[in-house]
């Protein structure tokens, strides 16, 4: 559709009211910002026919913004209700579809061989998490949970959790490409003992639902997706900010002290989700407030920061 660009004006000949809107209101700043065509599309539209409006400039910062916030309403978006369970995953009985589950069941193998606790063998081997859900979307992952009894491994259950959350990390880290219908697969040893609340649980043993979803009872569930939105808004904005005075910083006191702002909010956003899981379960706010934080990519930045402030300030140059 590009027909015209320069270095002031932005215009779409052949498009209904575009090039009028945008020669009139708009002048696009700097590089060439083809990519960002959609988005002056979308501002246009929501303008109308107010040609009198004042004239807007977009730069490439205000439409990176207005991409975000597409983003981020694209991300709410992923938490509406499906009318029934993923069709490449589930057969239309709600039963797992068995070229899958033998997949699944193969890699579970392989993966917990990598463990090196062949003296204890699994319990079960479970699929849980938003795809073995009515809340799936393009965002999830296949949550596969290896059980196990952590009591047989060695006394010391919390030394056993440890040992297997860091060679899980290393399994998942060495396997981002592993991909169920596009789908990543995430691996997970859980204990036996210990309490998994999910609306929707399926043992790949049994080949059955410990836990069968209901598309009734998350329908019924209320999210406020515009609190959620502006919570999570003025999250990003907080950790933009201590991403940029971390990027701006020499001096290792100062980054001591963003370090510590860094840990403190990372702590208060997993405890509103633990509480919040507690309380209201899966699809309560607080969780869904850390699943959109995630799925905008800010968890990951959050941690990626604690890692680069830890390493500047007990570093020797």
């Amino acid at each position: 559709r590009q027909q015209n660009h320069n270095a002031e004006v932005y215009g779409l000949n052949e498009s209904k009211n575009f090039d009028a809107a945008a020669r009139t209101h708009y002048s696009i700043t700097g590089e060439k910002l083809g990519h960002y065509c959609h988005v002056v599309d979308d501002v246009i539209n929501e303008m109308g026919n107010n040609f009198n409006a004042p004239i807007r400039t977009l730069t490439r910062e205000s439409l990176e913004e207005l991409c975000s916030a597409d983003e981020l309403n694209d991300v709410m978006q992923s938490f509406n209700v499906q009318q029934r369970l993923n069709e490449k995953i589930w057969d239309d009985d709600n039963h797992l579809n068995q070229r899958v589950r033998l997949k699944l069941l193969e890699i579970a193998d392989k993966f917990y061989k990598t463990m090196e606790t062949n003296w204890v063998k699994p319990v079960d081997v479970i699929f849980t998490g938003s795809l073995c859900n009515y809340n799936w979307s393009k965002y999830s992952d296949i949550d596969l949970h290896v059980v196990v009894d952590f009591n047989e491994v060695d006394d010391r259950t919390n030394f056993v959790k440890d040992y297997f959350d860091a060679k899980k990390k290393m399994w998942n880290e060495a396997h981002e490409d592993l991909k169920i219908y596009g789908f990543p697969v995430e691996l997970y040893v859980q204990d036996e003992n210990e309490e998994h609340t999910a609306s929707g649980i399926y043992s790949l043993y049994k080949d059955n639902w410990i836990v069968e979803p209901s598309v009734d009872t998350i329908s019924g569930e209320n999210i406020d997706k515009n609190f959620i939105a502006n919570k999570v808004m003025s999250c990003a904005e907080k950790i933009d900010d201590l991403e940029k005075r971390y990027n701006e910083e020499n001096d290792s006191h100062k980054i001591e002290i963003i370090a510590n702002k860094v840990k403190s909010l990372f702590d208060k956003i997993k405890g509103i989700r633990k509480e919040s899981l507690k309380k209201e379960g899966e699809r309560s706010n607080g969780n869904i407030w850390f699943k959109a934080l995630k799925r905008c990519g800010y968890i990951g930045k959050l941690i990626d920061l604690k890692a680069k402030t830890f390493d500047k300030i007990n570093s020797i140059p």
